[in-house]
């Protein structure tokens, strides 16, 4: 029996990964992937998520939709909360009622930054800005609801879609001769593709198990799964390795530079974040630890340089 998977989030760059991904997926352990964009379901209007999950009748729902502008958050807090926020808990409470598992994505800049190592999904929380705010607003009410869910937290995604930091540094290389860069921040770059093989494989591993038969997984999938998924848990899911968004952007232009994509390689300065007037405060460190992940799951997060380096290839 193959399951139906409905993705939130369709024109984000990781909702629309998913949407791509879930093709191979299709042939072997899905009847329909659909993905709905912000003209069919919007957070901000709960409403319309309601009736997409009675249109559709999914058996697994990924919600990859939210507010990620980290700066308008500050002055949109009510609707960085409606969306990262109350409309996680409308659609954790809709999940629950009519039996669907839920896949959510939520983020590293739920911490302050003040660790000196890589944070265990047990350390405590502190978001600096109201978009972490609004993001753990999320998962606390995913917690009061109960249910069949599970959270992947990440952090610095990207992509062949949308706005990123990868996809800007590459585009200000092709137009400027200097650029400023903080090197004061710390993280781990995680490619979207991975996230997305991630969640779409966790949710044909919580459907089939729904259905009490495990199907043979999509070969392109990661294929060491565990034939069960724990519920109700959050797990930190992003690539291996530690840089700063100064060691990102180097690594990132000088790989398009080779490729031909930057004709000439432009001076690339450090700053600190200090000097930037963000209005937003962003965690100085947001290493997430992936041992609960790679214990759970038995997958190696890809290596953070590689993914770069492949995300050029085809830029």
């Amino acid at each position: 029996m193959g399951i139906r998977v409905l993705v939130f989030g369709a024109q984000g760059q990781l909702g629309h990964t998913i949407g791509q991904h879930a093709k191979p997926a299709l042939m072997e352990t899905m009847d329909a992937c659909i993905s709905y964009g912000r003209d069919k379901a919007d957070l901000a209007k709960p409403d319309t998520l309601i009736n997409a999950l009675k249109d559709v009748r999914p058996d697994v729902v990924i919600n990859a939709a939210a507010y990620t502008n980290v700066e308008k958050a500050e002055t949109e807090t009510e609707l960085a909360h409606a969306i990262n926020a109350k409309a996680v808990g409308i659609l954790a409470e809709q999940c629950k009622k009519q039996g669907v598992a839920l896949v959510h994505y939520s983020t590293d800049y739920v911490f302050d930054g003040k660790a000196s190592k890589p944070y265990a999904e047990t350390e405590v929380t502190n978001p600096l800005s109201a978009y972490g705010k609004s993001k753990l607003e999320g998962e606390k009410y995913l917690k009061e609801v109960g249910g069949n869910w599970v959270v992947f937290r990440t952090g610095w995604v990207y992509g062949q879609r949308g706005n990123n930091f990868c996809r800007t540094m590459i585009k200000l290389a092709q137009e400027r001769d200097t650029l400023k860069v903080v090197d004061d921040q710390t993280g781990a770059p995680t490619p979207a593709n991975w996230l997305a093989e991630l969640g779409l494989t966790v949710a044909g591993v919580v459907a089939m198990h729904r259905y009490k038969t495990m199907g043979k997984l999509a070969p392109t999938f990661l294929p060491d799964f565990p034939s069960e998924i724990p519920s109700g848990e959050i797990f930190h899911a992003s690539a291996a390795g530690v840089t700063t968004w100064f060691d990102y952007a180097c690594l990132a232009i000088e790989h398009a530079h080779k490729q031909g994509v930057v004709q000439r390689m432009p001076n690339i300065e450090r700053v600190k974040t200090a000097d930037m007037n963000f209005a937003a405060q962003r965690p100085a460190y947001s290493v997430l630890d992936n041992t609960k992940l790679m214990n759970t799951f038995r997958v190696n997060p890809p290596e953070w340089t590689k993914g770069v380096r492949n995300f050029v290839l085809n830029y």
